[in-house]
């Protein structure tokens, strides 16, 4: 028998939209996963039967390429010709999709699992081959530049969004103060590394400044030297 203690308050019939649908669809992909999204999961999560979904929605597919298109829609592409240095909007476009990874981080297998069939992601990328290419990189530079910008992005905000979860899922949001005491506990004789930077290795897991840190040291390396932080 099913636990109606456990259930979620049924909805006031006629409050149901397009967005109330996307808001809790994007927050059970967050929260639960892309492998635990379903129709009736989310039905669920609106406090609603099934079909009301369906009415708004004809299917799964259609709301993941809704959601796909307005997690991408918030994503604010710097302005074009403001006159600064390439690699300065090239670091704040990286920013923008940092930032929409590590909170959003169903959003790669939303990209994965349906076709693109609109602008989100090809915009991205050609702005941001088009910044490699101002900076002065040749062609098959800018394509391996913007490849590694990509990867360490994505690497990065994954890290970033597994950290967030382990916070949820312990109930302890000071993660580096564990970390740095799991390292500190260490046998300083067979990890003397470990040990004695466990406060330096704590203090870099703190999301955007590490990584805008390391897209600073990329992008440097990558440009010849011509990219700074700034």
């Amino acid at each position: 028998m099913t636990d109606r203690s456990s259930r979620r308050p049924r909805a006031p019939r006629g409050t149901l939209n397009r967005e109330r649908v996307l808001a809790a669809a994007v927050d059970l992909l967050d929260h639960a996963g892309p492998d635990a999204f379903t129709m009736r999961a989310l039905a669920q999560r609106l406090g609603v039967g099934t079909m009301a979904v369906y009415s708004h929605f004809q299917g799964k597919d259609e709301i993941i390429d809704a959601v796909r298109d307005l997690l991408f829609s918030e994503v604010e592409l710097p302005a074009e010709d403001t006159g600064r240095p390439p690699h300065a909007e090239l670091r704040e476009l990286c920013r923008a999709v940092y930032r929409l990874l590590s909170e959003h981080p169903s959003v790669l297998h939303l990209l994965a699992t349906r076709p693109v069939q609109g602008d989100e992601g090809t915009l991205f990328a050609e702005r941001a081959l088009g910044l490699l290419r101002r900076a002065g990189l040749d062609g098959p530079a800018a394509a391996r530049a913007y490849t590694a910008v990509m990867q360490y992005t994505v690497g990065a905000a994954l890290w970033t969004a597994r950290g967030r979860r382990a916070r949820a899922a312990k109930g302890c949001d000071d993660v580096a103060e564990r970390l740095r005491s799991r390292f500190a506990g260490l046998p300083p004789d067979r990890y003397p590394c470990l040990t004695g930077l466990a406060p330096e290795l704590a203090a870099a897991q703190d999301g955007m400044p590490q990584y805008e840190h390391g897209l600073n040291a990329l992008l440097a390396g990558l440009l010849g030297g011509s990219d700074g932080e700034g």
